[in-house]
């Protein structure tokens, strides 16, 4: 049996993909799937799981796969220290980046961009399903393309049929070929790397739960109930955008500051001449974009959240030497 594990984030379709892939691998007769999804909070942004399990026998276990033959990041922010603990022996991880990483097992996708480009918009989901159609042997592309035509929209039939072609036309290019694809009974990959090694640029996220001991279950039921629109964890995750205020275009109506779901646009009182009036608390931010949205005089974009994160590091090394 193969298994597929997925991390994504509200809205960009994993589960879809998911189900897309558990539909093309059991087409053919003897051919069996299973694919379900695991959600925390259900909403746009929001970290979720989902999971395919494929292969020639009945498939009962209906259990979260905890390790995988294929391990895929719809978001590269979700890509974490640990990582190779949810990969088995021989398996691939694949990103959604435009990084190319020194470890063997992490192939680098840039699917948005591909997404972007034939979609219009950056969905990833089928970008992957069409990689998997290239690197593993028991999904054919072409029933990668029937599962789009049987279980989506038929508007949206022609360009995510053009993604599956274009992935799998330029899998030379993106698979970095290097090692064997995966198997029914994978080889050893020999010894691992560690994860700093390997994606030295990926953020590190922890986020306590009671199993973990972390949080003491006594303090933890008086902790949680807050006053709508307060936020306990620092970005808990959720973030892919960040807003950016252009303080020359900023007029100060504090528009975005009343209509915050989270409270974190605040009023500079110590905001000097040249500076925004209003500033963002980034260790709570989410990156809803309603600040962006509300504002009439287009003085709050939102950027890319790694693009970002790398503009800081970059800015912080140059102060350094």
């Amino acid at each position: 049996m193969i298994e597929v594990l997925w991390h994504g984030r509200g809205g960009q379709g994993a589960f879809t993909a998911a189900r897309l892939l558990g539909a093309a691998c059991s087409f053919a007769d003897g051919r069996y799937a299973l694919a379900f999804p695991s959600f925390g909070p259900e909403r746009r942004g929001a970290p979720m799981r989902a999971f395919t399990k494929f292969g020639t026998a009945p498939i009962g276990d209906r259990s979260a796969v905890e390790q995988a033959d294929y391990v895929i990041y719809l978001d590269e922010t979700l890509l974490a220290p640990g990582w190779e603990q949810e990969l088995k022996p021989g398996g691939r991880v694949l990103v959604n980046t435009k990084r190319v990483f020194a470890d063997e097992r992490l192939v680098g996708i840039d699917a948005d961009g591909i997404a972007s480009e034939l979609l219009g918009r950056p969905i990833p989901n089928t970008v992957f399903l069409g990689a998997l159609a290239a690197l593993c042997p028991q999904v054919s592309a072409d029933d990668a393309k029937e599962a789009v035509r049987q279980y989506m929209a038929p508007k949206l039939h022609e360009r995510n049929v053009a993604v599956i072609d274009h992935v799998v036309a330029t899998a030379g290019e993106w698979a970095q070929a290097r090692g064997a694809d995966v198997v029914e009974e994978p080889e050893a990959s020999g010894a691992d790397l560690s994860p700093q090694d390997a994606c030295p640029d990926a953020p590190e996220r922890r986020i306590p739960t009671l199993r973990s001991g972390d949080l003491d279950p006594a303090v933890y039921a008086r902790t949680t109930c807050w006053d709508g629109g307060y936020l306990v964890s620092r970005n808990a995750g959720w973030r892919q955008v960040r807003p950016v205020v252009d303080a020359a275009a900023c007029t100060g109506c504090l528009v975005c500051y009343m209509q915050c779901p989270d409270g974190t646009v605040y009023k500079r009182r110590d905001a000097q001449a040249g500076e925004s009036p209003v500033g963002i608390d980034l260790d709570f931010c989410k990156g809803c974009g309603i600040c962006a949205r509300c504002c009439k005089f287009g003085a709050i974009r939102m950027v890319n959240e790694v693009a970002a994160l790398a503009e800081e590091r970059a800015a912080q090394e140059g102060a350094g030497r």
